[in-house]
């Protein structure tokens, strides 16, 4: 018994340190897209955030570089996974393959045009 007591008042407080993490829908479901987009900004090769979540309250989970590609994922039914932070900003939920990194970025850093991706359907 005082074990448990223990072991909960030593883990309970790390707990609300671990990041935040939005829930996606059956985070199953979330496929490689069929488009890569270049990362885009003012200077090639300065970072971009991956946050854990979509806006700029959630921790950053990685960072890609202007001029690199990143993967839109999409749900395995075809639509991106791309949510509002209630800023009117839109953040869409990515992935770096060389290192699979996943993590949301704003829609502001990703380029318009869509690289298709070999293979995809």
């Amino acid at each position: 018994m005082k074990l448990t007591k223990i072991l909960v008042a030593t883990i309970a407080p790390l707990i609300t340190l671990l990041p935040q993490i939005t829930p996606i829908a059956n985070a199953q479901s979330i496929v490689r897209g069929r488009c890569n987009f270049d990362v885009v900004g003012q200077e090639r090769g300065s970072r971009v955030n991956m946050r854990s979540g979509p806006g700029v309250e959630f921790d950053i989970v990685g960072y890609v570089l202007v001029g690199q590609r990143v993967n839109g994922l999409r749900y395995d039914i075809g639509a991106a996974v791309r949510e509002s932070d209630g800023e009117a900003v839109y953040w869409d939920y990515v992935e770096y393959i060389p290192s699979g990194t996943r993590g949301w970025i704003a829609r502001p850093f990703l380029g318009e045009r869509c690289f298709r991706v070999e293979g995809g359907r």
